[in-house]
């Protein structure tokens, strides 16, 4: 089994998303409040709010830049669920922000495999586990990334089946949206720190998570 790393943006209060959440908005009608540290690379052709700012050569912006590269230095494949995938389709085009990697998309609905830009996504209907487990034979020596929705990543946790997790907590407090970790079956998860570096627009933690600490 592959490295499997999480990789989520949320706001202070626990939100990946604003409210609104639709194909026109995919992150929410104020969609650039969790990921605008992202951009670029993370979302191609958006202009980084650093530059507006006067910032964009600070240590703290150089941070999140190497924040959002790292998702894509050692990743072999990705993991999403089908909402992330479905909302982000028409924002993508033929360019998608997956750099050419494969990525295997979480799904109860059957799906022909599409192809965007030199990425192919398979749609898979046995669950979590099985994404996984495909994304990382695809992956071979690298790693997989789990890039989302919250509901793929809550269940990848409570499977035992993430290796490390990285959070990067924005500065702000949404009040409503959409949630990381949602009032749901309560799941254990130890995490390790391994380190905390701070950008200009999120504080970026990384923890290993002691696999089959998860319990129900």
């Amino acid at each position: 089994m592959a490295h499997v790393v999480l990789e989520m943006s949320m706001t202070v209060d626990g939100f990946t998303a604003a409210p609104g959440v639709s194909v026109g908005y995919p992150l929410g009608v104020d969609d650039d409040v969790a990921h605008e540290w992202a951009r670029p690379p993370l979302f191609d052709g958006a202009v980084p709010r650093d530059d507006r700012d006067g910032i964009v050569d600070t240590e703290p912006a150089r941070i999140d830049r190497e924040a959002a590269e790292r998702m894509f230095e050692a990743t072999g494949a990705f993991v999403i669920g089908r909402r992330t995938f479905d909302l982000g389709e028409a924002r993508w085009g033929d360019d998608p922000i997956l750099q050419g990697r494969p990525c295997f998309v979480v799904t109860s609905r059957e799906h022909e495999p599409v192809v965007r830009g030199g990425s192919q996504f398979e749609f898979v209907t046995g669950g979590v586990a099985e994404a996984v487990a495909l994304a990382s034979e695809a992956a071979s020596a690298a790693a997989v990334c789990i890039l989302g929705g919250a509901g793929v990543a809550r269940q990848a946790l409570a499977l035992g089946l993430v290796d490390e997790a990285r959070l990067h907590l924005v500065p702000v407090l949404l009040g409503t949206g959409s949630r990381l970790f949602a009032d749901t079956e309560s799941h254990r998860v130890e995490l390790e720190p391994i380190s905390v570096a701070q950008g200009a627009r999120a504080t970026h933690l990384r923890y290993r998570v002691q696999r089959g600490t998860s319990a129900g």
